[in-house]
């Protein structure tokens, strides 16, 4: 994958925290934004396909053949 360079301009604090972190996890702070921008990136996709099958859902219905009207009381709650 083709890497290209990009700047940042963070507080000073965070830097050094994000330092002590990727140091501690045997990390480089590159590596370490470039994973959580992933993850994020990820979860906002997994999101967005949720959503768009929640919505077919709403606007197309669940897969089914059978016609609820079809469906009677007693065959729903038979008993034995």
């Amino acid at each position: 994958m083709e890497s290209r360079n990009i700047t940042f301009s963070l507080p000073p604090e965070l830097i050094k925290q994000a330092k002590i972190y990727a140091s501690e996890h045997d990390k480089t702070v590159n590596s370490l934004v470039r994973e959580l921008l992933e993850e994020e990136l990820a979860r906002s996709s997994r999101a967005r396909i949720a959503a768009e099958r929640i919505l077919n859902l709403a606007i197309n219905g669940p897969h089914s053949s059978v016609d609820p009207a079809s469906i009677r009381r007693e065959d729903l709650y038979e008993r034995s």
